[in-house]
């Protein structure tokens, strides 16, 4: 037995680990060690550090993306406390990228109202952040190469995990404390920027075992992921759109899209034209040093079968699921409605990132609130293990359940969704089972069913438009209003109060 198990080895779970106390013991487990989105993610973190910029501004900034649907409680504390956490960083030598006199290289992203972007190695931060994190974290016990069964649940608390190797052999490890930091749900979609790690397995694990989950039905697409030939070729970094990247058709002409508006509009701009037969472009031949400030994008263009378009510098793009601000409903601490369960990073759903993830959000969310969730551990490995009883309906586990294939996937619950949700969630009852009784060899299909299953549910519930989620069929908010950073007389800021709360409830499954 262990006293912390964490599921998963990306950002998030690794700073959770890092900041655990050295007395307690630590498991990770992963089925990679490098394989999850963290070490993929181009685009930099979020900071309010240039001298210009404050946190009222990155705060009002994370209100406005998320569409009146932010905890704005828990961003506050992201946009406050992230800030400390990178400059600590930068104190302990992160390679951030810099301008010729030393000063930081500070970047736009989409919807940014200030250059905030820190980056390192130009498209590279992912790697860089995970290169120093697991340095960290290198002594700690890993048992890798395997993927999670389920959750032991006994007396109403999370007390472990069960997890399978290729062989299909199932192991038992028991834990004073569960942290899942399985990361986001890509890999369901026929196009997207995530690994193919990222299944939403931690979601069905966390259902299964009788926990909440909230807001899945905002899924954001990245409007710029490149495909060809009906496949993925790589994800194009925001960054580069704030380098002054514009969208073309294959002939260079521009298009009337703007590439710095929130990901959500932009990305439905740019469907909007595939669906009406017309491939989209990035224009990137104006960057100046491209292939030194943007490593990935060089790779990618020398990936493409095209090399007379990628010569003139257009890469064709369509938009891809990339972040799930949905997940596990968890506090600022990571505690889930499951004793002895914690969710951490993309799995997790705090409320921070609202309807519509801020760009660069998410590798600050991994630090700050990582830290917290080890901090709020420590202390609760300090106390007895109380026993709860927590009542589950558990219904015999299935011979057979249906497959949902990533095309069809994407084309009910992509980027524009209509009135065929309903239909969809209708043919894909939520089913609750005893995972128990189910053979590894079963297990990752059931999973995914499990997940397909109560993203599209939460969907059909939410009859609206609101950030990322938008549904032609009903294209308007029912309550949104306009909130805004106050300025005053002094030229101090205060933000709107209003804003600090969610103004639509959220939906529960």
């Amino acid at each position: 037995m262990v006293e912390v198990c964490i599921i998963g080895s990306g950002l998030a779970g690794l700073t959770v680990a890092a900041h655990l106390p050295s007395n307690l013991s630590c498991l990770i487990v992963s089925d990679a060690a490098t394989s999850g989105n963290s070490w993929l993610a181009q685009g930099g973190i979020a900071a309010a550090l240039d001298s210009s910029d404050t946190t009222e501004r990155h705060l009002a900034d994370t209100l406005d993306a998320g569409d009146h649907h932010v905890d704005g409680e828990v961003a506050r504390y992201l946009v406050e406390y992230g800030k400390e956490f990178v400059r600590e960083a930068l104190h302990q030598g992160f390679p951030a990228d810099r301008m010729p006199d030393g000063s930081l290289n500070l970047g736009t992203e989409a919807a940014h109202s200030s250059k905030r972007i820190l980056h390192a190695g130009g498209d590279q931060t992912g790697y860089h952040w995970m290169t120093h994190i697991t340095e960290l974290t290198n002594k700690l016990q890993r048992i890798e190469n395997v993927r999670v069964h389920s959750l032991v649940v006994d007396n109403g608390r999370c007390q472990g995990v069960r997890i399978y190797s290729a062989s299909h052999e199932i192991q038992t490890i028991f834990a004073r404390v569960v942290i899942l930091a399985t990361g986001g749900i890509g890999d369901l979609f026929s196009v997207t920027s995530n690994s193919r790690a990222a299944s939403g397995t931690g979601l069905s694990l966390a259902y299964h075992a009788g926990a909440a989950l909230s807001d899945l039905e905002f899924i954001q697409f990245h409007p710029t992921v490149a495909v060809e030939d009906n496949k993925t070729i790589g994800l194009v970094t925001e960054a580069v759109r704030g380098a002054g990247a514009t969208f073309c058709d294959v002939f260079g002409q521009s298009l009337p899209i703007n590439p710095l508006a929130p990901r959500d509009a932009t990305a439905r701009a740019v469907e909007e034209y595939w669906q009406r037969g017309f491939a989209v472009y990035l224009n990137v031949a104006h960057i100046d040093n491209l292939d030194e400030r943007f490593p990935t994008i060089k790779e990618t263009l020398q990936k493409m079968n095209n090399q007379q378009l990628a010569s003139l510098g257009r890469i064709p793009v369509r938009p891809g699921a990339h972040f799930h601000m949905g997940g596990v409903s968890a506090d600022i601490t990571g505690r889930t409605s499951l004793p002895g369960l914690y969710a951490v990073g993309e799995v997790a759903c705090t409320g921070v990132h609202g309807a519509n993830r801020l760009a660069s959000n998410s590798l600050l969310e991994c630090l700050v609130l990582g830290n917290l969730a080890a901090k709020a551990i420590a202390e609760e490995c300090k106390s007895p293990t109380p026993n709860l009883d927590l009542i589950r309906e558990i219904l015999p586990t299935p011979f057979q359940v249906k497959e949902v294939s990533r095309r069809k996937l994407t084309e009910v619950l992509g980027v524009i969704r209509d009135e065929h949700i309903e239909a969809f969630s209708q043919s894909l009852p939520v089913t609750r089972w005893d995972l128990e009784a189910v053979a590894a060899s079963e297990i990752e299909s059931l999973h995914r069913y499990t997940t397909v299953s109560l993203l599209t549910k939460a969907a059909s519930l939410r009859t609206e438009s609101r950030g990322a989620h938008f549904r032609k069929d009903h294209p308007e908010a029912t309550d949104a209003w306009l909130g805004k950073v106050i300025v005053h007389s002094d030229g101090t800021e205060q933000l709107h109060e209003r804003k600090l709360h969610a103004t639509k409830e959220r939906v529960l499954l």
